[in-house]
């Protein structure tokens, strides 16, 4: 296990920022029609970010030193006056880099995580975080977990929180919300987590990671449902569209194209809309646990495969854990510092303006 050595912040409120250079590049992009993700891209919006934090209050912000500079090139390009300090970690360019960087935020007492990705991305960080609220800006393929929300917007939400403007207590428990996530138990034992979704596929290798092709796919299980989502997230909503925005996960098996007796048609990648054969169907609700057919197999986790496994032997199962990550809901947080005043202030000397 990797040492972590903290480094030297003041006591103001913290906010931590990770920005995956990788997100919203894997083979999907190429096999799919969706486009690359630019990291200049993603500059332009951790520009936007770091404004956002500085116009709401935040002074320092810790980050995830990517080989691609994002969030210094971001910061130079600014011109803020808000001090940024890079994560002391060492940066392998492999996804448990995420991880590390949460972990390291959750050392260092940072109040709020901002993070640029997919699903992914957001696992992999949610894996290292802890309790440490999340605001999740979209810059992956399947995202289903973060939003596509304006980063001057993400700032301010972020800083919101991070000063202790909004709460959950002074907003009726609207502000930072709890999500759910799948825990894979493999032979009883906690082998992983997955914030969207877990699913087996009957290829015995993990290859190019991505899943985007239904014959591939054997069990599913979902941990929300929700519309207009891209990737095997879409299942849920086609086979239950009445459970959407309940707190309903679903598993889903698979069936052949020849005897199924009912097919799914969804976006399974960015314009990549196919029939999915269905063979059975059930909702879950917090607590459930389903069995998964056996292995041979490889297990993927929010969209890419993780795990091979050979053995026949080893019992796969996925429960819906309702505690999984605390994600920070923008649009409440933005409407609670209004309400707290947070964006209107009288100037001295002038009456009051009055409010109908």
């Amino acid at each position: 296990m990797a040492v972590r050595v903290a480094i030297v912040v003041s006591g103001r409120p913290l906010v931590g920022i990770i920005a995956n250079p990788a997100s919203g590049k894997d083979i999907r992009r190429l096999v799919a029609h969706g486009s690359t993700f630019d990291n200049n891209e993603k500059i332009n919006i951790v520009r936007r970010l770091l404004l956002g934090l500085e116009a709401s209050g935040v002074e320092e912000v810790v980050f995830y030193p990517d080989s691609y500079g994002i969030v210094a090139r971001a910061h130079a390009a600014a011109k803020a006056s808000i001090k940024v300090t890079p994560l002391a970690m060492a940066v392998i360019n492999y996804g448990s880099d995420s991880t590390e960087a949460g972990a390291r935020c959750q050392d260092l007492g940072v109040e709020v995580v901002v993070t640029l990705g997919g699903d992914g991305t957001n696992r992999a960080v949610a894996k290292g975080c802890g309790d440490v609220p999340i605001v999740a800006i979209s810059t992956g393929t399947n995202n289903v977990f973060p939003r596509m929300i304006e980063g001057t917007l993400a700032g301010l939400a972020a800083g919101l929180v991070a000063t202790g403007v909004v709460s959950n207590r002074s907003a009726g428990e609207r502000v930072v919300r709890r999500m759910p996530r799948l825990d894979l138990l493999l032979d009883e034992q906690p082998a992983d987590i997955a914030l969207i979704d877990v699913v087996t596929s009957n290829q015995a290798w993990i290859g190019a990671r991505a899943l985007w092709e239904p014959d591939h796919l054997r069990d599913v299980v979902l941990s929300r449902i929700e519309p207009a989502v891209i990737g095997v997230a879409s299942l849920g909503s086609a086979l239950f569209p009445h459970a959407c925005g309940t707190c309903s996960g679903c598993w889903i098996s698979t069936g052949d194209h020849q005897t199924a007796q009912r097919r799914a048609r969804v976006p399974i990648a960015p314009g990549l809309i196919r029939d999915v054969p269905i063979s059975e169907a059930q909702r879950m609700k917090p607590g459930d646990r389903v069995t998964l057919r056996s292995g041979p197999c490889t297990i993927a986790l929010d969209g890419e495969r993780e795990i091979e496994l050979q053995d026949p032997s080893v019992e796969i199962a996925v429960r819906l854990e309702p505690k999984g990550p605390r994600v920070v809901d923008v649009d409440a947080a933005i409407a609670a510092g209004a309400a707290a005043g947070a964006f209107v202030h009288d100037v001295p000397g002038t009456p009051s303006l009055p409010v109908v």
